[in-house]
């Protein structure tokens, strides 16, 4: 039985409803998975007249939102709600067993502020519906795979919440899905260092020697294959050559930038009760509603989605809010 996957609208003032509709039509996706769009079923509807796209035989779950006026490229409080209320819906389908994983469109963070949450991003918002404190966010291509120690913060601050317990968790947290989700038995895992040649052994900062090394003599003294401190290019050289499985960075860019360089991936939430992917890029509000957005990120994400969730198979039938 093929699992059911959520699918969220995202920002509907985005490229959202445009590369989640062709996502989830697309031949590949239904014949891994049965998609099932969330979010308001009018704003579904339009967006298919408006990409051509069908609709015919299509799951919604239907989520109730009031009565709304969105204009194309322009985010508001009103679309960062609709787009959180979407992520409530989708990640409670998962939680109840409805669906077998969860894939998100890209959302506004400034509208999701503006709609009231104080969340900077899907992660954190996924992790305090699914009630969980120890969460990550790795980001997926075809050969690596990137764990980030800290998330959606200004530089300024990365010093200060890099803490030898945070590196410790994104490592075991890490350690969990190549295990859980690849099949990876004794995972190899490269620790990045924050500084330039990763401090050069304490001549460019000492955060290398007094927060990551004891995290990965932690590790290492169990037996783990854990290595590090390690320069930026040192370790993605080596991931490349396939001589790890998985990068922890210190931070957002460290790991995203050359993953974006090296081609696209899909960003997948650690820690959770639930199965939650997402393609790597934003809205794009310069090309909202134009009929011009690529799926294939979208689909990829889907396409994981299903991989991992198929272990997952619900017993259930999906049942949507509108009964269809």
């Amino acid at each position: 039985m093929k699992p059911f996957i959520a699918i969220t609208i995202g920002d509907p003032a985005g490229i959202g409803p445009e590369v989640a509709l062709k996502a989830a039509a697309d031949r590949e996706v239904l014949q891994r998975c049965r998609p099932v769009l969330v979010g308001p079923q009018d704003i579904w509807e339009q967006a298919a007249r408006a990409m051509g796209v069908s609709l015919a035989g299509a799951e919604i779950h239907d989520i109730y939102f009031q009565r709304f006026s969105l204009t194309p490229g322009r985010t508001s409080a009103q679309s960062g709600g609709i787009a959180a209320r979407s992520i409530i819906a989708g990640a409670l389908l998962a939680l109840d067993n409805q669906v077998s994983a969860l894939a998100t469109a890209p959302i506004s963070k400034l509208a999701l502020r503006q709609a009231g949450y104080q969340q900077p991003g899907h992660t954190e918002l996924l992790a305090e519906i699914c009630g969980v404190k120890d969460f990550g966010m790795m980001f997926a291509s075809e050969n690596i795979r990137v764990t980030l120690a800290t998330i959606h913060q200004p530089y300024a601050q990365v010093p200060k919440t890099l803490t030898t317990a945070v590196i410790r968790e994104k490592i075991e947290l890490t350690q969990k899905a190549l295990v859980n989700w690849w099949g990876v038995k004794n995972p190899r895992i490269g620790v990045l260092g924050l500084n330039p040649h990763a401090g050069e052994d304490g001549l460019f900062g000492p955060e290398e020697k007094k927060i990551i090394l004891p995290a990965v003599r932690y590790f290492q003294k169990t037996g783990c294959a854990v290595t590090g401190p390690l320069s930026s290019e040192s370790g993605f050289g080596l991931i490349r050559r396939a001589k790890l499985d998985a990068l922890i960075a210190m931070y957002h860019d460290q790991g995203l930038l050359p993953l974006k360089v090296l081609g696209g991936t899909i960003n997948i939430t650690l820690g959770l009760p639930i199965i939650r992917t997402s393609p790597d890029h934003g809205t794009a509000l310069d090309i909202a509603w134009q009929n011009k957005a690529d799926h294939i990120p979208m689909k990829k994400a889907i396409l994981l989605a299903s991989a991992l969730g198929a272990k997952n198979t619900s017993g259930q039938p999906f049942t949507s809010r509108n009964g269809k």
